[in-house]
């Protein structure tokens, strides 16, 4: 059985503070998020199926990131939204965790807070269970 990785692209804008940083993030300041989404598996070998030769549907893999994360965070203040400091490194886990919990076999996300500073976590790198502390 052969196997791959399909990677999907989304985009939101949201605002977010750091509280208590030394620089300018401490300010109340917006992004445009760029996030990339990577899925692992095996190629369907199902003749006749619909999701014959895919690891998953393009467009279902796109309808659960959008359902999951892009509308809960788009043009939103992430702050007021969710429980804990929101660095790209905070949400990028935070995501892993979301993907993984409504059941996709992921591989990584990759979150790019401006279009040359992005921070990449692997599934594997997020425990079961894990919770952000609060802020």
């Amino acid at each position: 059985m052969v196997s791959a990785t399909i990677v999907k692209e989304f985009t939101f804008d949201a605002a977010h503070r750091l509280e208590g940083h030394d620089d300018v993030c401490q300010n109340l300041h917006g992004h445009t998020y760029r996030l990339q989404v990577a899925v692992y598996g095996e190629i369907k070998a199902a003749p006749g199926a619909a999701d014959d030769g895919m690891v998953i549907d393009f467009g279902r893999l796109s309808a659960l990131v959008k359902r999951e994360v892009v509308e809960r965070l788009d043009h939103q203040y992430i702050n007021e939204v969710l429980p804990f400091r929101p660095t790209s490194e905070n949400l990028a886990a935070w995501i892993v965790r979301v993907l993984r919990d409504a059941g996709l076999p992921l591989q990584f996300v990759r979150l790019y807070e401006t279009p040359s500073s992005y921070v990449e976590i692997q599934e594997r790198d997020v425990p079961l269970g894990f919770a952000i502390s609060c802020q």
